[in-house]
């Protein structure tokens, strides 16, 4: 005696497969291009207030001091909308004499996911400028 296999109903539920490939994958990739914006402007920033940090202890050389490259930071950050205790800001060299190097580093925190006004993780970002003091320059 032969056993007959019942018939299999082959058809899937389309609609918690096309839930489930929303949720992981297309949701991450949304999440993830939301931050990139954020990312560039953050870094952007810091570019500048390094770059505007180091201009100023230049043009004030040789009583130029690392205060006056914090405040210089702080004030370019938050006119990009950086809050004073996202950035922190280091200055390896001042330049001694003529032909020195001034240095200034420009540490931003980073959201790791920030969308809609929500941010969950962090990441630091470093921006560098260096700005030679001019060989002739008098004090």
């Amino acid at each position: 005696m032969a056993q007959t296999v019942p018939a299999r109903n082959e058809r899937g539920f389309v609609a918690i497969e096309w839930v489930a490939a929303i949720a992981m994958l297309l949701l991450p990739i949304v999440v993830l291009v939301a931050s990139m914006p954020g990312w560039a402007e953050r870094r952007h920033a810091a570019t500048v207030a390094a770059r505007e940090a180091a201009r100023e202890l230049v043009d004030n050389w040789p009583n130029a001091d690392a205060d006056s490259a914090l405040v210089v930071a702080t004030d370019v950050a938050a006119d990009h909308g950086i809050a004073a205790g996202d950035i922190e800001v280091r200055v390896p060299s001042v330049g001694e004499v003529r032909g020195d190097e001034v240095v200034v580093q420009v540490v931003v925190t980073m959201p790791a996911i920030g969308a809609s006004g929500m941010s969950v993780g962090r990441w630091h970002y470093t921006a560098r400028a260096a700005r030679r003091i001019d060989d002739l320059r008098s004090r």
